[in-house]
């Protein structure tokens, strides 16, 4: 029978095993099954670093749940990767010979920030998939923040870190300086930024059902969008329409350069005749 200073020990040290595992996107459990790439490699580096856990009440192990629990203020540093939550929950399934198996599910509840240059994501409760490498996040306040932009969700927030991926769902929404893109569904994709290795930047907006651009000078709609951050051009397909104050224009497909603030409308078979309409309106200033 363990001491209990020894017992917090052993604890400590296999929690830290725990969640490190879970801070390298599962690379532990996937090692077998998933083909290397960039990002998992550079995931693998990433566990090799120190990890630290604390919790300002307590951590325990439910055996009899096959759990790990962390109480209270819970934080969790490896790397650049900082997690905080209020509560974590950390599953174990069951390994030869009877013993501890690897660990394929942690639970987050309650103030969950997780911070990963360069971004940080909120949200309520929180659930990271160690076999899928996909993590969750629900409840109230579900957002992403960088340095440039701030993706937002009323429903959930995905986050796949071998793809840098972030999928919003449900009254998505992506604000990057004065524009405004809003649908049912975003996925933003993130890479290395050009010129530095080392840091990551957006690549990409793929959006999808209801999707509104809002720019300082019109209000563009369709069914799909995507947006290269790399040109600063968004393309958007599916019953354009086009609002600028009382101009209304309708086409098939539209094209927008959100640097030169021009926007192109293109006909096509989905547009009824085949042709691009515009209705505009004399300007009401008499001066």
């Amino acid at each position: 029978m363990l001491s209990p200073s020894l017992r917090n020990v052993v604890l400590f040290g296999t929690f830290t095993a725990v969640l490190g595992a879970w801070l390298c996107c599962g690379t532990i459990a996937r090692a077998e099954t998933v083909p290397e790439t960039p990002a998992a490699a550079e995931a693998q580096h990433d566990g090799q670093q120190p990890l630290t856990i604390s919790a300002e009440n307590a951590l325990e192990w439910d055996r009899s749940n096959s759990r790990y629990i962390a109480r209270g203020a819970v934080e969790v540093r490896q790397g650049d990767t900082a997690v905080f939550a209020d509560l974590m929950y950390a599953y174990y399934g069951t390994g030869a010979a009877g013993g501890m198996g690897n660990i394929s599910r942690i639970e987050m509840e309650g103030n969950i920030r997780v911070v990963s240059p360069p971004y940080t994501a909120y949200g309520t409760t929180g659930v990271y998939d160690v076999t899928g490498g996909k993590a969750t996040l629900i409840g109230d306040n579900l957002k992403i923040v960088t340095p440039g932009e701030t993706i937002t969700a009323q429903n959930m927030l995905e986050y796949d870190r071998e793809a840098q991926t972030f999928t919003a769902n449900g009254g998505a929404r992506v604000v990057r300086g004065p524009h405004v893109l809003d649908a049912e569904n975003l996925t933003a994709l993130f890479g290395k930024a050009k010129g530095d290795t080392d840091k990551l930047a957006l690549k990409e907006v793929r959006a999808r059902g209801n999707v509104v651009l809002s720019t300082p000078r019109e209000k563009i709609r369709g069914k799909a969008a995507i947006y290269s951050a790399a040109t600063d051009i968004a393309v958007m397909t599916g019953g354009i329409s086009i609002e600028q104050g009382q101009n209304v224009l309708h086409g098939d497909k539209a094209q927008m350069d959100m640097k030169t603030g021009v926007s192109q409308l293109i006909a096509g078979s989905g547009s009824g005749d085949g042709r691009v309409h515009g209705v505009f309106y004399p300007s009401s200033d008499k001066n």
